[in-house]
């Protein structure tokens, strides 16, 4: 249905600036059309306000102008009309806002090509908020539910995007006459969805996060806590790290070109079979014990554990299928495979001054580890036990503050920016430390019972996705591979051990 755009207006009588006309209470009608109200901060805090214009790191500048996407699933409210639930979220949503100037600008260029995020008047446009009831029973995650489509995003969008949706079904007709009259305005309504889209140039998953924790608790009426939000929003995160006394130098899996890379490397151009995956709390914690060094000195953790799990049954599949190795890919003669992983920076800053909300922007690390393809093609504990521990040792040197430092020194310095180009066998997303359906997301009628990073995205071959629900304690895993090796994946014996295919 066309979405009705609201402009936002201005209540003189209260701080938040937020157009709630021509809503409907979703019972009074079949389905209700979309519609959208723009959200606009208010000016209750007295809270630092950043220049009018912030310029983008090379962290943020690294990756496309795609989306992050954060879809959140909560049971139907029971003491309040969802009409009153959507009127807290606007309302809460215009205060987080003002805690987070930026999230309310807009990406824009100067003469030199450079990206800055804007801040003055002009640019700062307001969140659209879209309303939606469905006639439709609740049944999974699906594309529909997103406040805006595709994964990269056009020149001028918004920061922020977000949409609520309720699921209603409407009761089967009745043959008793009052019944059949009544069918028509009868739902039996569930599931109310919240779905944000955050523009990814400005900040990382975590960053994304952190402001969605605090528009949670301001929709829960709890008070914020300030020193949780940062002071400094310039995207400057050499800040707290030890300047470089030398050149930085480009750490696997990164190389700088002479000129900007034009495409993709050809593998990542290829159609992939998507499978998800469930291992429980239990088998968890056996592939770590199954996968955990002989040696005592040794250690690794859970998440090495299932990296191991994992790149061995792509790597184990793409060899059984005979998948070709295009370019982007190791050769056959380096007998090694490489696998590429993202990490949260924050927690490694050597004063500790950066993690607990402080950065808000891209501070993801992409880091790489070379793996002897002989342990991954092989399907046992031992090997995959190997192959943890490379990944633990490679993990310890690649996230040092230290190495850190240079992979910010060397975003820094390359200009342009393009230049630097990375590729992998593997590529692993591992969200398991973030409990997106905690406490932490409650709007104010219980916590989310299912949080998902969106649906319909296409993934490359050679990709996971890992989240824990740390409530059941189950981890979901999504893994790709090309089409003609999705069939030896779903077999592979050590993969099937611990994990159910879903």
């Amino acid at each position: 249905m066309p979405y009705i755009i609201l402009m936002g207006h201005k209540n003189q009588n209260e701080d938040s600036v937020v157009s709630i006309s021509n809503y409907h209470h979703p019972y009074n009608l079949k389905t209700m059309p979309s519609e959208t109200t723009i959200i606009h901060p208010t000016n209750k805090h007295n809270r630092p306000f950043p220049t009018t214009a912030i310029p983008l790191h090379g962290l943020d500048l690294f990756g496309a102008p795609i989306q992050i996407l954060n879809h959140r699933f909560f049971q139907p409210p029971t003491t309040n009309s969802f009409a009153d639930v959507v009127g807290n979220l606007k309302s809460s949503l215009a205060e987080a806002l003002e805690l987070y100037p930026p999230v309310n600008g807009t990406l824009k260029k100067d003469r030199e090509k450079n990206v800055y995020i804007a801040m003055d008047d002009a640019h700062r446009p307001g969140t659209p908020f879209t309303v939606e009831t469905k006639d439709a029973p609740f049944t999974t995650d699906s594309e529909d539910l997103s406040p805006r489509a595709g994964l990269v995003l056009p020149p001028g969008s918004t920061t922020l995007a977000v949409k609520v949706t309720q699921v209603c079904q409407r009761k089967n007709a009745k043959t008793h006459a009052s019944q059949r009259l009544n069918h028509y305005n009868k739902f039996s309504c569930g599931t109310v969805v919240i779905a944000s889209s955050l523009h990814h140039l400005v900040a990382d998953l975590r960053g994304f996060l952190n402001f969605l924790e605090v528009w949670a608790q301001l929709a829960r009426g709890e008070p914020v806590d300030f020193t949780r939000i940062p002071d400094d929003w310039t995207h400057t995160p050499g800040r707290f790290f030890t300047r470089l006394d030398h050149e930085p130098v480009a750490p696997p899996p990164f190389t700088v070109l002479p000129t900007p890379a034009t495409r993709a490397y050809a593998y990542l151009t290829q159609p992939s079979e998507a499978t998800r995956w469930k291992i429980s709390q239990s088998e968890m914690e056996q592939l770590k014990k199954d996968f955990s060094p002989a040696c005592k000195d040794a250690w690794i953790s859970s998440g090495d554990a299932l990296a191991s799990l994992i790149s061995g049954a792509i790597t184990r599949a793409r060899a059984r299928a005979d998948v070709q190795r295009l370019e982007g890919r190791s050769s056959e003669e380096t007998q090694s495979e490489s696998v590429a992983m993202a990490a949260d920076g924050r927690d490694r800053a050597p004063h500790g001054n950066m993690a607990g909300g402080h950065y808000f922007g891209n501070f993801n690390h992409l880091w790489s580890a070379t793996l002897a393809r002989a342990d991954l093609l092989t399907a046992t504990p031992k090997a995959g036990s190997r192959v943890a521990l490379a990944i633990r040792n490679e993990l310890k040197v690649q996230l040092s503050p230290d190495a850190i430092a240079n992979r910010v020194a060397l975003f820094e310095n390359t200009n342009p920016r393009k230049r630097i180009t990375w590729t992998a066998d593997v590529i692993l997303s591992n969200w398991c430390r973030f409990d997106l359906q905690g406490a932490s997301f409650d709007m104010g009628w219980g916590k989310p019972f299912k949080a998902t990073p969106g649906a319909g995205a296409v993934f490359p071959p050679g990709y996971s996705l890992m989240t824990h629900d740390k409530a059941s304690g189950i981890f979901n895993v999504l893994i790709t591979v090309e089409v003609e090796g999705g069939a030896a994946l779903k077999a592979d014996p050590l993969l099937n051990k611990y994990a159910e295919l879903q």
